[in-house]
């Protein structure tokens, strides 16, 4: 972590960690989010906008990747139906994991082929952030 030069900030009952490395790549940001999950024994979650097109979280408890999301499944490239599907938001385990309402993690965390069938990547970043109690 320290390698990666980061502003840590608390927020609540979160801590935010940011760094223009993890900005940069969002590999970088999963594995430094997993890695704080596994050595904290704690949820962690990674949200960000990759491209300025899509948001994707990650959602780490104890290490383990519990959920994923993104907002495009398949932005980069077709999948199989049921990996398309299991990138939409489990909106039980965010709420189990966060405190987040899962009925407004329905409406808020939704899915479409294209960008432009939701709102604006940043507005849906914090749309979902805020929802999962979570500094932009």
């Amino acid at each position: 972590v320290l390698r990666l030069e980061p502003d840590v900030e608390v927020e609540g009952n979160w801590v935010r960690v940011r760094s223009d490395a993890t900005d940069a790549d969002p590999e970088r940001l999963k594995a430094l989010a997993k890695e704080l999950s596994y050595t904290m024994a704690g949820v962690v979650v990674s949200l960000g906008v990759q491209r300025g097109a899509v948001v994707r979280y990650d959602l780490f408890e104890r290490g383990s990747d519990v959920d994923e999301y993104q907002s495009v499944p398949e932005y980069y490239g077709p999948l199989p139906p049921g990996d398309a599907y299991s990138l939409g938001a489990n909106a039980t385990v965010v709420g189990r994991l966060t405190g987040a309402d899962p009925h407004r993690v329905r409406e808020v965390a939704r899915t479409a082929a294209s960008p432009g069938d939701l709102p604006p990547a940043r507005e849906l970043y914090e749309e979902i952030a805020k929802v999962m109690g979570v500094q932009p």
